[in-house]
């Protein structure tokens, strides 16, 4: 229970959100000889629309298996493989449901917060858009359990691309789910952010990884269930050594509870997307497992195309106040104080929220730090009353070797009265004790300007650091909280060179300058959007509370 609570905690659903009623309402239905297509829409939260198709037989006479589809990122439910593959389940005698995802098809809102437009703030709030199609998939399982021509304890999910991410992350996340094929979405953490194939996936297709998981780690949620990976093997985004890999890792967790049958690889040699063998390989696995029948799938998808006006639940007029188009403002709430509490209480409260964020935040930042000093430059002197510059080069404890350049009286004899400051990304020169990011202070005042990473010697170009802001959230950290981390171990191996004093007699200050902006560039945009600015002294990218984020 405590590894599936983290699960739900690294999507934004920790707490659950309250289930509201789902207000399902069929606004047309397509008669189609052996099948038919109800189109549906229902809301996973208070005034949150959910678009969907929901194929069936023409004829049922008992409650039948279902599969809920989940839809990669193209034109949602009306693209031609999205139609094909629910199709295949309501004319053999399942009821299937396909869902749009946020921004596709019908649904409004957006998923590609860090993706295009700079949305760092989703970091700080613990929110992932996977979190909001996550709980959208969940309340689907819940208007499904409630029809009368469906089994409800004979629930499946499946998906590609996008859909076949969240059928792994709804898959760990809800135990109804009986057999679970995510495709062409199985990979590891490690191939995501070596090879960069981050480059090439939206917002929705991670967790915030506070915990540092992996995908092994979702396959041992869904362990004993019935999983079917299915993968390409030319697949650009997902590459055959990850995902075998994870399979390997998986196959041992299903091999110590008694039942390795119970998870499967099937690969063609294909880019991402469908083949006949593959789509074969699953339905099989569907039938053996949702209808107890084990005969071989003879017959594939077929070419037709439903045309996809007649597809649309809302009829190209959606819910001009559909509460999915600011989904990610409210789904995961910001935390409140209480504004009125006395000193005693505020300092509990405070005690509280720095032990959480111990916890969760700067889980990953060492309780001592221990900064291994490589080399001192004397840098010279300059100035009336003269000052004396020198720069500091050191090793972190994750291994990045960093410099902070400091300024102090030239006359000045062991400890003094210092500043600590991190140098500004945006900073063009660190040269004479940090440059324009040191801050104005008097002639007794020295000064240490930490050149944390991505600033100073560092630097990375606005498309790799893209890249790195991203990446930092799959293992674990966020570049600030790093940064923190930085500043730290700079603030520690002052001390250990009694540059302010070792027993805290002369305890350092810390100076953060506001007004800073970090800008990135998205991937194809060739300009670069707005991020949040860049106040390191803030904290971290997500700083979260008990079962709620916090504002950095």
């Amino acid at each position: 229970m405590t590894r599936r609570e983290q699960w739900r905690e690294m999507l934004g659903l920790s707490p659950l959100p309250e289930r509201t009623p789902v207000q399902a309402t069929v606004t047309g239905v397509l008669e189609r000889g052996d099948y038919v297509v109800e189109k549906v829409h229902f809301q996973s939260v208070p005034g949150a629309y959910v678009p969907g198709n929901l194929y069936r037989p023409a004829e049922v006479r008992e409650p039948l298996p279902a599969v809920l589809y989940l839809c990669g990122h193209t034109k949602g439910k009306v693209n031609p493989p999205y139609q094909a593959n629910p199709r295949w389940f309501g004319r053999h005698g399942y009821v299937a449901l396909v869902l749009d995802p946020i921004q596709l098809g019908e649904s409004q809102g957006f998923h590609h917060g860090t993706y295009r437009l700079g949305r760092w703030d989703w970091y700080s709030r613990g929110y992932t858009p996977a979190g909001v199609e996550v709980w959208n998939a969940m309340r689907a399982l819940d208007y499904l359990a409630s029809r009368e021509d469906v089994d409800a304890e004979r629930l499946g999910v499946t998906g590609l691309s996008g859909g076949g991410a969240m059928s792994w992350f709804l898959g760990a996340a809800d135990e109804r789910v009986k057999v679970v094929v995510p495709v062409c979405q199985t990979g590891s953490i490690e191939q995501c952010v070596v090879d960069r194939a981050i480059d090439g996936h939206c917002d929705c297709a991670f967790w915030i990884n506070m915990y540092r998981w992996c995908t092994p780690d979702i396959g041992a949620l869904i362990a004993p269930r019935h999983l079917l990976i299915a993968a390409g093997t030319e697949d650009t985004l997902w590459r055959p050594y990850a995902f075998r890999e994870t399979f390997h890792r998986i196959h041992h967790v299903y091999a110590r509870l008694g039942v390795p049958e119970n998870v499967q690889l099937v690969e063609d040699l294909t880019p991402h997307g469908y083949t006949p063998k593959l789509r074969k390989a699953i339905f099989e696995w569907f039938n053996r497992h949702l209808k107890s029948d084990p005969a071989p799938v003879t017959d594939d998808v077929t070419d037709f195309v439903e045309p996809e006006e007649n597809l649309l639940v809302f009829e190209g007029r959606p819910p001009e106040h559909d509460a999915m188009k600011t989904i990610d403002r409210h789904f995961v709430p910001l935390a409140s104080g209480d504004d009125s509490a006395d000193a005693k209480e505020w300092k509990r409260q405070q005690r509280q929220t720095l032990g959480r964020l111990r916890e969760v935040s700067f889980r990953q930042m060492p309780e001592q730090q221990r900064p291994r000093l490589r080399e001192v430059r004397t840098d010279g002197s300059t100035g009336s009353p003269a000052r004396r510059f020198d720069t500091y080069v050191f090793d972190t404890d994750d291994g990045l070797t960093l410099a902070i350049k400091t300024a102090r009286p030239a006359d000045a004899e062991g400890a003094v009265r210092t500043v600590v400051f991190a140098i500004q990304p945006e900073a063009r020169s660190t040269f004479s004790g940090g440059g324009s990011s040191r801050p104005g202070l008097g002639p007794q005042i020295a000064t240490a300007g930490v050149e944390v990473r991505n600033t100073g010697a560092t630097s990375v170009g606005s498309g790799l650091s893209w890249t790195i802001r991203r990446a930092h959230v799959l293992v674990g950290y966020t570049l600030p909280e790093r940064q923190t981390h930085d500043l730290l171990a700079g603030l520690a191996l002052m001390r250990q060179q009694s540059f302010c004093g070792r027993d805290g007699a002369l305890r350092p200050g810390v100076y953060g300058r506001t007004g800073a902006v970090c800008r990135t560039a998205g991937p194809r945009s060739g300009g670069s959007y707005p991020g949040e600015p860049a106040r390191i002294t803030r904290g971290p990218e997500y700083a979260r509370v008990p079962g709620r984020p916090t504002r950095r």
